[in-house]
This record gives structure tokens, sequence and C-alpha cells, in this order.
């Protein structure tokens, strides 16, 4: 990927710039914003490939700048933090975060880090510019997954509102319907290795896929708990 720009979203400039530093020594160009409100001035008149997002700011929260690049863009979105609690790392993922580093950090693996990601964004792009004449779509049970627009469907017809994270896992169960898929094998299909560290995590995210979809099906579940390994999608016979 050519001519990357990378913007930092983070109040500690000493930081900002050890980071930019690093960043720029790979040839990518480094923007910075000190809060929520210089973010959101500098996203109004520039397009961005990356995002490094502190959680805490001056004027707002990580999180809330993670969900206002989501319903915009599919860019990068790496969150560089001082706290290390897994409730952070998980809703930042839900989010639609695509890594979580935590300070301090050791700037070759940072910079690998991104690399990874910028890697993965080539690959989602070159798979929407292949796919984008076509409509695909899963019907399974009462259900119906357009892949194409990213949405589930129930029998009625209505939208069943899924998380971007959640309709990642869902379509990890599609693609691996009637195999044991592990908890590791779920992580490493909706995030990669970066995430894999939080494989306990995993289990919240299905069991709200798992309620959402229940109701959206009239009730059937099913999915099949497999203990102290993981989980498994039923055919319908």
């Amino acid at each position: 990927m050519q001519n990357v720009n990378i913007l930092i979203v983070d109040d500690d400039l000493s930081l900002s710039e050890e980071v930019a530093e690093a960043l720029r020594e790979q040839g990518y160009g480094v923007t910075f914003a000190g809060s929520r409100h210089h973010f959101e001035k500098l996203v109004s008149d520039k397009n961005f490939d990356v995002f490094v997002v502190d959680l805490l700011l001056p004027d707002g929260h990580g999180h809330e700048i993670i969900r206002e690049i989501r319903r915009s863009c599919s860019a990068g979105i790496v969150v560089l933090s001082g706290k290390v609690e897994e409730v952070d790392k998980v809703v930042s993922f839900e989010l639609g975060a695509d890594d979580y580093v935590v300070k301090p950090f050791a700037r070759s693996e940072f910079v690998a880090r991104i690399k990874s990601l910028l890697r993965r964004i080539e690959g989602r792009v070159f798979q929407e510019e292949s796919n984008d004449a076509v409509r695909s779509v899963i019907e399974f049970g009462e259900l119906r997954t357009d892949t194409n627009v990213r949405k589930v469907f129930d029998a009625a017809g209505q939208e069943i509102q899924l998380t971007k994270l959640e309709f990642d896992l869902w379509l990890a169960f599609l693609k691996g319907r009637d195999r044991v898929l592990t908890r590791e094998q779920l992580i490493l299909s909706i995030r990669g290795r970066s995430w894999a560290g939080y494989d306990r995590s995993i289990d919240g995210l299905v069991s709200r896929l798992r309620k959402k979809l229940a109701i959206g099906s009239g009730g059937d579940d099913y999915f099949e708990t497999i203990r102290g390994v993981g989980y498994m999608l039923r055919s319908l016979r």
C-alpha cells in the first residue's frame, strides 16, 4: 500500500512524536490530533488509512472515536493505551478496532503490527473490489444473511442488528458449519493473531450473538457448546 496516511489521536505529545518517528522511518505520512475535537476537524478535511487511538482524551473517550470512524469508513484502527483491563480491550474490538497495543511498547513490534494491519486492509480492499458486482445471500433456517451489505434478516425480512464483530463471527460459523470450532479458531477468523491472547472473551461475544439470532429465528438456537473446546453451528435436519 502506497502513500499511507496515519492519524495519531493522543494528547501525550512526547509519545506521539516517538510513534510518528518510527512510522515516518517506514515512509508513512503521520498527522497528530490531541483531542476529539481536533480529530473531528482533521477527518472532515482529509482521509486516513490508519488511526492510532488512545482511550483517554481530554474531551472524550477513544471508544467514541472508534465508533465514529466505523460509521464512515473501514480504515484500520489501532488502540494505543495504558489501560490493561480486559473489558477495555473487548469493547474496543467490539466497536471495530483491529488491534490493541498496551503502553509501554517496543517500537519494532508496533511497526510490525502496523505493517500487518496494512496488509490485511489491502486484502480487504481487493476482495471488496473483486466482489463489487456480486450479491451473496446465505440462507440458514429462517435467517437470511446478505454478505454484500453485511446484514442478517429474520423470516419477516426485519434486520437483526449485529455489531461488526458479531457479523464477522456469524460468517465464521456459517463457513464452518457442522464442524467444531475452537475459541482460538474463531478468534483468528475474525481478528487475526493479534487478539489470540484473549480467548475467553470470545464466550461473551458468542453468547450475545446466540441470543440475537435465536430471537430472529423464532427461538431456535442452532449453536452447540462443546465444553472445554469451543462451539459448533448445526445444519438443520
